[in-house]
C-alpha cells in the first residue's frame, strides 16, 4: 500500500496529496452515522493497523 500525506505549510509541502484529499478520511468519517465503525486509525485508503 502506499501510505501518503497531505503537502501544506507544516511539512515544507513534502507531501504527494492535495490538502482536499488529504481531509478526503476525516470528513467521510464525520458524516458517519452513529451505528458507524469507531475505535479505528483511518486514511483515505481504509484502516490502518496500530
Amino acid at each position: 500500500m502506499n501510505r501518503t500525506f497531505a503537502a501544506t505549510d507544516m511539512n515544507n509541502n513534502m507531501g504527494q496529496l492535495t490538502v482536499t484529499e488529504g481531509t478526503d478520511s476525516i470528513v467521510r468519517l464525520a458524516l458517519l452515522g452513529p451505528d458507524g465503525p469507531s475505535g479505528t486509525f483511518t486514511d483515505r485508503l481504509g484502516p490502518i493497523q496500530w
